[in-house]
């Protein structure tokens, strides 16, 4: 039996002892120089008697691999922990073998024998009390379907526990189905009653981007070109709407008052403020020049960079444009149809949620587990889903705790969707988001290109304009109103503020009026030019944002802000819509809207 012996003890002479040497249970029952074999004989006896269960014809070698059935990897370690003990026990046994005669040497190995016994006796019965074993592999594997989370549904592969753990806030939340707002009959019946299917597909009133679209190549002549485009064409609607004389060059002595069109930018690169407006003309008419505008005399005013505006202004020197009226309501006419629902077919009912779809704790997706309960309960005919689903900027996501790949992930999310509601006659519309981390991470998106086919699903790009029977709906996952609500200056506004900044969308006719774009948005502007135009004001436009949500009626459109499914580490809110058959009476589609935004 080797055991280890301390550098500062004096060896004998005829020692063989190794000082890095450790107890095996190889080395039991063999001879040793110092302690002899037959004191092990007796040692191993002792065991014997504090341990009865081992067999009584067990050899010293066997016994030491067969105590209380333990494997040798586990006998091996209950040694290596009893080393320490045994070490300074060691140590007398040394000095007295050179300096003491055999009575002493038999005390102090009997003392010895006791501590080894009880060591061992100790650890196997602890070991006992909390049952360590190897489990079965076969009896492992047949249980492993069988053991799952009441929240597996949409969990993904993850190396972190905290993943999957479902939050505890959530689940203690106390305003599930408060509603937040509403909007139009207070009567309104959400749940649907009938049996009838409703048609979906993308509006042909505008041009969608296709998943095949390239991007990331974007020259700043062709930038630039964009830009004027967009300022020439709103600027000459803005003319003919509001029967406005012939605009002047920006740079223009003149003492009369004149009409001017640009696009109102900043002078430096911070947030815009009363002094520091400059107002930037067509390359045509102006030359592309930037001159100053003063507001002071303006009793009112909303204003953004990116927004294109025509102005009654004086300009004496050439150098400064001294505004006495803005116009800046360019927005487009409504739908020249109204929808196509039928009084027997009943109300078109519409349900609205934005992501994220679980909270930032957990990866859950409980939110979104109890929104298709609710589709289960109400079987509205038309479900909109917009991004993101996957979001990029979840800490779990962006501590890198995936075990699957993003797009595998988000395949067993759109299947979860849809076989939850296998049996629920309603339409679902997908619109994905630049957040989404299995997706492209431009603006506009294309749509999502499943690998499999499900009949009731239409995957729609970001954004778009949707056709449901003739009600023409916008969609948009990204947050233009908390984009432009950063930047916006304003003076004696009338209205409430959401108000106002829904209208800018709806006045520039853009799904993203802003420029220069929030600094994490990736805009392509070639593409937003020819797939973000509105082309009509729709019969509603879905804005979804993490400002406070709302459903206002805006020049005869209904703008709903759902806000998010899940908000940090509690949830959010969907919102629902009816929209009943309309009158011949009707000239306005957003009388026969109505609406609430509920929390999940």
């Amino acid at each position: 039996m080797k055991m280890t012996g301390d550098s500062d003890i004096e060896q004998p002479a005829n020692s063989e002892q190794n000082s890095n040497s450790e107890i095996s249970g190889d080395d039991i029952g063999q001879d040793n120089p110092i302690i002899p074999g037959s004191i092990m004989l007796r040692m191993m006896s002792l065991c014997r008697t504090f341990i009865p269960l081992l067999p009584a014809d067990a050899g010293d070698k066997e016994m030491s691999y067969i105590l209380m059935g333990l494997k040798r990897n586990v006998l091996e370690d209950i040694v290596y922990y009893t080393n320490d003990c045994l070490r300074k026990r060691y140590r007398n046994v040394l000095l007295i073998s050179t300096m003491h005669d055999s009575d002493d040497i038999d005390e102090t190995t009997a003392d010895l024998r006791k501590t080894i016994a009880i060591t061992v006796f100790n650890i196997i019965e602890g070991i006992e009390k909390n049952i360590i074993h190897t489990p079965d592999r076969k009896l492992a594997r047949k249980n492993a379907g069988i053991i799952r989370s009441p929240r597996a549904l949409f969990s993904p592969a993850s190396f972190s526990p905290t993943s999957t753990t479902p939050s505890s806030k959530y689940a203690a939340r106390t305003n599930s189905g408060k509603a937040m707002c509403s909007y139009g009959d207070n009567s309104t019946e959400w749940k649907h009653l009938g049996d009838s299917y409703r048609s979906v597909e993308l509006s042909s009133l505008v041009t969608h981007i296709t998943p095949n679209t390239r991007y990331m190549f974007e020259q700043l002549r062709e930038k630039a070109a964009v830009l004027d485009d967009i300022v020439d064409w709103i600027g000459n609607y803005l003319i003919k709407k509001h029967s406005l004389d012939e605009p002047f060059p920006l740079n223009r002595a003149h003492a009369e008052p004149m009409i001017v069109v640009g696009r109102v930018c900043c002078d430096a690169n911070g947030h815009l403020n009363v002094n520091s407006v400059l107002l930037e003309g067509t390359r045509v008419m102006s030359g592309g020049m930037c001159v100053y505008m003063d507001l002071h005399q303006l009793p009112q005013y909303s204003l953004f960079p990116g927004q294109v505006i025509a102005a009654e202004v004086l300009n004496p020197t050439g150098r400064l444009l001294m505004a006495k009226k803005l116009y800046t309501d360019a927005s487009l006419p409504s739908p020249e149809r109204l929808p196509n629902i039928s009084s027997q077919d009943g109300p078109l009912h519409m349900l609205v949620a934005a992501g994220p779809y679980t909270q930032t704790d957990t990866l859950t997706y409980e939110p979104l587990e109890d929104l298709l309960q609710h589709v289960k309960t109400n079987k509205p005919h038309v479900l909109i889903l917009i991004g993101p689903f996957v979001d990029s900027t979840h800490p779990h996501i962006v501590d890198g705790s995936f075990a699957e790949t993003f797009e595998s992930f988000f395949e067993k999310i759109i299947d979860g969707i849809m076989n939850t509601l296998k049996d629920v006659k309603c339409q679902v519309v997908i619109v994905p988001s630049w957040r989404d981390a299995h997706h492209h991470m431009i603006y506009p998106t294309p749509a999502f290109q499943l690998t499999k086919h499900y009949p009731s699903v239409l995957c729609a790009p970001d954004p778009c304009m949707v056709d449901f029977q003739g009600l023409i709906v916008g969609i948009t996952s990204v947050d233009v109103l908390l984009n432009i609500g950063k930047e916006e200056i304003s003076l004696s506004t009338k209205g409430d503020r959401l108000g106002r900044l829904a209208s800018h969308v709806l006045a520039q006719q853009y799904f993203y009026p802003l420029y220069p774009p929030e600094e994490s948005l990736n805009v392509d502007l070639e593409l937003l030019e020819k797939h973000t135009h509105l082309g009509v004001t729709p019969h509603i436009l879905i804005l979804p944002s993490d400002l406070r949500s709302f459903i206002k009626d805006i020049n005869g459109c209904v703008v709903v802000n759902p806000e998010r499914l899940a908000k940090g580490v509690v949830g959010g809110s969907f919102a629902r819509l009816v929209v009943n058959p309309p009158k011949s009476s009707d000239g306005n589609c957003a009388k026969i809207i109505s609406g609430e935004v509920v929390k999940i």
